[in-house]
């Protein structure tokens, strides 16, 4: 197969797929498939990426996802990368895992989301290892009937509730995914070479257009508002106002004292300025890569628990998202 075309815009839609390398499994056990869910959440954090679907099977995985920056094969970069790293030095070997660059179809909203969505959600049906696909443990399916509060925080379940009218959208949505996938999807999937992208003809012919174009500014994309890159200025202003600090006491660094504020700020800038570690280190002054990252496990770490620091963490995201 010819090596796929990348489409990148803001606000984009993709049914996104990967296999492991020679078919071998990338999904061992309990532990390695709730890494690679983690890692969604992180995605989605680092860079804004939304979660539709997802589904996890032995040697691959499927996902529906949205990026309000143009950003996907960043998003990707990581996502594979790291749960590659992870996964290697969890057991003890090395080497690539998946067998390639993923695929990427871009997902015509307005016409294609549920139609996907279902496709990734029955794969384990199709696969024999259930008969409905909200049994399935390791796809985002059963996540759908759960209250808000039971899911997690990246997954845009209200996009595709919202498709269904009536009382009960869930009921509506469990009976859209344990029916029959359509015999146009059928058809598209089961082509051996085709143009990666999923929608009317319309949609199609708007996508060459916008290939021949130069990129849009996200901030013309309404879904993208949420998510775009926080500013550095604004981060900084933010969190000296949690912590109640002055912004020049973040910069400084105090020779066997922890200073808090200083860490949190070094981690709103990974976590939402996405900024590089080389970046962060020049502008707190720090010694480079090793010791920004070292900052960032820390407080990751601590961020882990109900303390005061999680909560300010929290006003802090609720602040900068505004």
């Amino acid at each position: 197969m010819s090596r796929p075309l990348r489409i990148e815009y803001p606000g984009a839609y993709y049914h996104v797929m990967n296999r492991g390398l020679a078919s071998q499994t990338v999904f061992t056990d309990r532990v390695d498939r709730q890494s690679f869910v983690n890692l969604l959440g992180e995605c989605h954090e680092m860079w804004g990426m939304g979660v539709l679907a997802y589904c996890l099977l032995g040697n691959h995985y499927h996902l529906l996802i949205q990026t309000p920056e143009a950003n996907l094969s960043r998003v990707m970069r990581h996502l594979d990368g790291v749960y590659t790293q992870r996964t290697n030095r969890r057991h003890k070997r090395d080497g690539p895992l998946f067998r390639g660059r993923y695929k990427a179809i871009v997902v015509d909203a307005e016409e294609s989301l549920l139609a996907v969505a279902r496709y990734i959600h029955r794969n384990p049906v199709q696969a024999g290892l259930v008969r409905d696909p909200e049994v399935y443990r390791w796809s985002s399916c059963r996540l759908y009937l759960v209250g808000t509060k039971d899911r997690p925080k990246w997954l845009q379940a209200d996009q595709l509730l919202g498709c269904f009218s009536g009382r009960d959208k869930r009921k509506a949505f469990l009976a859209f995914m344990r029916a029959e996938v359509e015999e146009s999807v059928r058809q598209f999937y089961a082509k051996k070479r085709w143009i990666p992208v999923l929608g009317s003809l319309g949609f199609r012919e708007w996508i060459k257009g916008r290939i021949r174009k130069s990129r849009v500014d996200p901030r013309e994309i309404p879904e993208a508002k949420p998510y775009l890159r926080v500013d550095l200025e604004e981060c900084l202003k933010v969190v000296s106002r949690v912590y109640g600090v002055e912004e020049k006491e973040l910069m400084k660094s105090r020779r066997g004292q922890r200073n808090e504020a200083r860490a949190m700020a070094m981690y709103v800038c990974r976590k939402m300025c996405r900024m590089k570690h080389e970046e962060i280190a020049s502008v707190f002054g720090v010694g480079g890569y090793s010791a920004v990252s070292s900052v960032i496990g820390r407080m990751q770490a601590q961020l882990g628990g109900r303390g005061e620091g999680a909560q300010r963490y929290e006003q802090i995201r609720g602040a900068l998202k505004r």
